[in-house]
């Protein structure tokens, strides 16, 4: 627990030391200090206290907080003249009791004295406009910090919502693409479907515990990867050629967003795959120390995620998948790893083979 007050208290500490304190600068070197005398010096300080408040708990949350500016104007007039009329008040009573009791004598120069109590009113106006002022500044500062607060907190919100609702959706989204894999093997072979059905429930359980996590280790995702791919072995005819490089220290404690890199892989199986000519698909997952000097500014490891296969585009008429996976990878990184990320991807004109990979930092 702090031992600091708190912003409020500290506010509240200031107004009682200005209310014991502010009085002993009005009192004169050569005036006899009396109980009396000091409470008739307070009354300034009072009233610049009671103007702070009444602003800073009332007029300023009231009114320019919600716009009336014209009317928290008007009434700050009318509190200040006022304040000043009662100051000005306890004043002459203060110089009565301090010609009668203190043998305190003013001037005898009449036009002295009313210009001296004008400079007196013009001072104790411009002490209580102060008083409101600072009021104002506390109060707007208090009220700008805590609208950039909660603007913080709804951003945080609405990405964390976005991310649910992006994991909400891939998951329906792969569970269709494996059932259609599923139900294209119980065509071939009973066997391999129901092995096909133990791998689907391995996938399973990592998206349906693992994955509701913000952020999931790199070697999960990786192990949920493999399981994917022998899932689709079952039904890949033997003109296509799968080689995966997963290459992650022992020691590695990188973690990733869940089901950040599946749906490259997808993609490599949807148009990577051809039924009559040699097809292939190379999948590499690594994490690797920024030693290369590659990201000057970054510390800690890089995750890259690079899909290549040979590129069998679907026609328009094929509509399985609907192409969302990809639209998702792309939201995923901006909601996760802005500016934290690259990702880049299409045909290579060298080999004709399509390139997708994701660097993360």
């Amino acid at each position: 627990m702090s031992l600091l007050p708190s912003r409020k208290n500290t506010i509240h500490i200031c107004a009682i030391l200005a209310v014991i304190l502010i009085p002993m600068m009005f009192v004169r070197p050569d005036e006899r200090l009396t109980l009396t005398l000091y409470l008739f010096k307070s009354v300034m300080s009072v009233a610049m206290i009671a103007v702070f408040y009444i602003n800073y708990l009332w007029l300023v949350p009231r009114m320019i907080e919600k716009g009336n500016r014209e009317r928290f104007v008007v009434i700050n007039v009318a509190l200040i003249i006022f304040m000043a009329i009662i100051i000005m008040i306890f004043r002459h009573y203060e110089i009565r009791y301090m010609t009668t009791e203190l043998s305190w004598k003013p001037p005898h120069n009449t036009e002295i004295t009313i210009s001296f109590r004008t400079l007196m009113m013009l001072r104790d106006g411009f002490n209580l406009l102060l008083s409101s002022l600072l009021a104002l500044s506390l109060r707007m500062t208090q009220h700008a910090q805590r609208q950039i607060q909660l603007s913080q907190e709804a951003e945080v919100a609405k990405r964390e919502a976005e991310l649910r609702g992006l994991r909400f959706q891939l998951s329906p989204h792969f569970l269709l693409n494996s059932l259609n894999n599923i139900y294209a093997l119980t065509a071939i072979s009973t066997e391999r479907a129901q092995e096909a059905i133990i791998q689907l429930s391995q996938l399973l359980r990592h998206m349906l515990y693992d994955s509701q996590e913000q952020m999931v280790s790199l070697k999960q995702e990786c192990d949920f990867i493999q399981s994917y791919i022998e899932l689709m072995r079952l039904r890949l005819p033997a003109n296509v050629k799968v080689k995966i490089n997963i290459s992650i220290p022992p020691d590695d404690t990188t973690t990733v967003a869940p089901l950040l890199f599946i749906s490259l892989v997808e993609n490599a199986f949807k148009h990577g795959v051809s039924a009559t000519e040699p097809s292939f698909i190379h999948i590499s997952v690594t994490s690797t120390d920024n030693d290369s000097g590659e990201y000057p500014d970054r510390e800690g490891r890089i995750v890259r995620c690079h899909v290549a296969n040979s590129n069998f585009p679907k026609t328009d008429a094929d509509r399985s998948g609907h192409g969302i996976g990809l639209v998702q990878v792309q939201q995923r990184l901006n909601a996760t790893y802005q500016g934290h990320y690259r990702w880049t991807y299409g045909v290579d004109k060298t080999d004709g083979m399509y390139h997708s990979e994701i660097t993360l930092w």
